[in-house]
């Protein structure tokens, strides 16, 4: 800051306040000079700097994480930042005496060429407000995308919303997407999600002895991570089919919370469980063989 201020001197002592007056160019009749110039960058900067002190104390702030959720601070840290930006452009123009319904024609004859190369940017802009307001995907909400995109919402901006996966990948998905495809949101209503785990048993298995067995360990084991208070989503056996190997069954179970976001490894843990207890109770686990005949043919 002291060289600066030092530069600042010696030009003024070599040069005279001239050099900073002096006009450069003229626009619709305002003379620029370097002190317009400087005065206008200076107002950039604050406001800039303003616009993303205000965002991040709004978003970071731990006094208000109890009154208000963290997609509401996302919305209001973004629309008070671009309303900053937006107010210090306007008064950075007008600072240096510019008229801006000239500089709207300009802008009007340019956007008639790049209004289609605007067209996505816009779409994202106004899909981003949509979102925002509309809270049909929030901050902290654990999506599936039609390509099968699956993690939670960390951020969502006026552009794009990032996604962060279970292997810890960010995944930046324009606005657009959310509001012009199918989107899948686990946890809209709340964190209650269905896992059915599908298994499969050789002909002769009875029913009740895969309840006694595998859906009694199930109940029986604390450990594992399914809703146990709930008499509504206790954990089910249901028989799915009868293929050419096997008779196929699924494990039906209910997990909330965190575990929603962690679907593979909670199915996982159950396929173990149930292939632990099927061999332990001697039930038989088919696969598919093939008898090949060979028949002697004499000559």
């Amino acid at each position: 800051m002291k060289n600066i201020l030092l530069v600042v001197v010696l030009t003024l002592s070599l040069f005279g306040d001239d050099i900073f007056t002096k006009s450069l160019l003229t626009i619709d009749g305002t003379s620029i000079s370097i002190l317009f110039v400087v005065k206008f960058l200076l107002i950039f900067i604050i406001g800039f700097s303003l616009g993303w002190f205000y965002k991040h104390k709004i978003i970071n702030s731990s006094k208000i994480d109890d009154k208000l959720s963290s997609s509401t601070k996302t919305i209001l840290g973004n629309l008070g930042y671009y309303t900053i930006i937006f107010l210090t452009i306007i008064t950075a123009f007008n600072s240096i005496g510019l008229n801006l319904s000239s500089l709207a024609v300009v802008a009007g004859a340019l956007s008639v060429g790049i209004g289609f190369g605007l067209q996505n940017i816009v779409s994202n802009f106004i899909s981003g407000i949509i979102l925002m307001f509309e809270k049909s995907v929030k901050v902290g909400d654990y999506v599936e995308l039609e390509n099968g995109v699956r993690g939670t919402v960390r951020e969502i901006r006026l552009r794009a919303t990032i996604i962060t996966t279970n292997e810890h990948i960010d995944v930046i998905v324009p606005n657009s997407n959310f509001i012009q495809n199918s989107v899948t949101n686990l946890t809209l209503n709340d964190e209650v999600l269905r896992l059915r785990i599908p298994f499969g048993v050789a002909y002769g298995t009875k029913f009740e002895q895969l309840e006694n067995t595998v859906l009694k360990e199930v109940l029986e084991d604390e450990t594992l991570p399914h809703i146990k208070k709930d008499s509504n989503l206790t954990p089910r056996i249901w028989m799915t089919a009868m293929n050419s190997s096997s008779v196929d069954f699924e494990l039906v179970v209910w997990i909330d919370g965190e575990n929603t976001r962690k679907v593979l490894g909670i199915n996982s843990i159950y396929l173990i469980k149930i292939y632990e207890t099927l061999n332990a109770h001697n039930i038989s686990i088919p696969f598919p063989q093939l008898d090949l005949h060979i028949k002697e043919r004499g000559l």
